[in-house]
């Protein structure tokens, strides 16, 4: 993959999953708490710094209460 693509995929992601938690109005220390995932992961996720891996994106859709693949439609 090339590295500007990968990098504009993580960006999308990252805005994606913002702009769901934003809409549910939940917090990034809310959605640590309710995913089991630390902030500065989901801060560094959502900023499109870091892929999630699996287990972190499946943490992620049970804490915003949403289906998996609702996060990887963006």
């Amino acid at each position: 993959m090339e590295e500007l693509k990968k990098e504009e995929i993580l960006k999308s992601f990252g805005t994606h999953l913002k702009n769901i938690r934003n809409e549910k109005k939940i917090s990034l220390r809310i959605l640590e708490q309710l995913s089991n995932v630390d902030y500065s992961q989901i801060h560094r996720i959502e900023k499109g710094e870091t892929a999630p891996s699996l287990i972190t994106l499946l943490s992620l859709a049970k804490g915003l209460g949403i289906d998996p693949k609702v996060l990887l439609d963006f």
